[in-house]
């Protein structure tokens, strides 16, 4: 038991890390963004022509999609099976690593639909609202021993 804590504890803090460098590069697109916004001042986007407000409507849409499509998704990879492939702590480590790293994936959506807008219109205050959005939803999901031990202490469902 206690080895398998020890591989726990490894493989929590190896999706820590990857959950972290994706948690920065979301952190380099307001980089990006003030960058651009000041070399390229005042900034109205690089699109020629003004976004139709649907498609604004849309990508906001799609950013607040995301954070239902999370909990489906998280919802549906842990979810144990049952037989001995399932049973074997280093199945169940991988698939905690893969959700967190899923999970860090849909996050980051809002974040790269916000640069979308900035860089297609200049709408500042939306790419970091959406931001925002981003940030929230890695701060809320990121992997925590305590619910990882608590996961893998769960018995299997019965199917």
């Amino acid at each position: 038991m206690a080895d398998e804590t020890g591989h726990l504890e490894t493989g929590r803090r190896v999706a820590a890390m990857i959950y972290g460098a994706m948690m920065g590069s979301v952190l380099l697109y307001a980089v990006a963004v003030e960058v651009v916004n000041l070399s390229q001042a005042p900034f109205s986007g690089f699109a020629g022509t003004p976004l139709d407000p649907m498609v604004r409507y849309a990508l906001w849409g799609v950013a607040l999609v995301q954070v239902m499509l999370i909990l489906v998704v998280r919802r549906s990879l842990l979810a144990k099976s049952t037989g001995p492939a399932a049973a074997a702590p280093t199945a169940s480590i991988a698939k905690l690593i893969t959700v967190a790293i899923v999970t860090a994936a849909l996050a980051e959506i809002p974040a790269v639909l916000g640069l979308v807008l900035f860089m297609v219109s200049g709408l500042r205050a939306d790419f970091y609202a959406l931001l925002t959005l981003s940030l929230m939803l890695l701060a809320t999901w990121f992997p925590r021993l305590e619910s990882w031990r608590e996961w893998a202490a769960e018995p299997p469902a019965r199917g």
